[in-house]
């Protein structure tokens, strides 16, 4: 691989909340920036699907638990970023050198991931634990990075 070539270094499966259910998603981390890749909407219909049958084999988890583990290179080793960057319409990238920060916060049985830009904050969730997401992300944001036990 070039010097200048962008390679994935992880996955972190996390999930977003809407106004009614929540997203599931893939935050790709590349050597270059965070690709927000898009899974899977979850809404009232499914969380309704809850209460009256039951969890359908993990389908309408709780948002704060993504299930997946942390996927290092393994899987995305070969994978383009633009291809998945391009791959459905809503996905977007931050690269590092528009972050002012990420702050990670340890709950209890989820990480709290917060991305600020300039421009725009981002809540994500994931069940990786906060040091899991940290060694993934400190290499390249260094003091952009901020952890927290907040234990909520």
């Amino acid at each position: 691989m070039s010097a200048g070539s962008e390679s994935v270094v992880g996955v972190i499966p996390a999930n977003a909340r809407l106004g009614i259910g929540f997203e599931q998603l893939q935050l790709v981390v590349t050597n270059r920036r965070i690709i927000v890749a898009h899974k899977a909407k979850k809404g009232r219909g499914g969380l309704a699907s809850i209460l009256i049958l039951g969890s359908h084999g993990g389908d309408f988890a709780d948002p704060d638990k993504p299930k997946s583990p942390l996927g290092r290179a393994k899987g995305f080793e070969h994978v383009d970023p633009e291809k998945v960057l391009t791959s459905n319409k809503d996905n977007f990238s931050i690269s590092f050198s528009e972050l002012i920060s990420v702050q990670l916060d340890a709950g209890r049985e989820s990480t709290s991931i917060a991305i600020v830009t300039g421009d725009d904050k981002f809540q994500f969730f994931t069940r990786l634990l906060q040091r899991e997401v940290s060694s993934l992300l400190s290499e390249y944001l260094g003091s952009k990075l901020v952890t927290r036990a907040t234990g909520w």
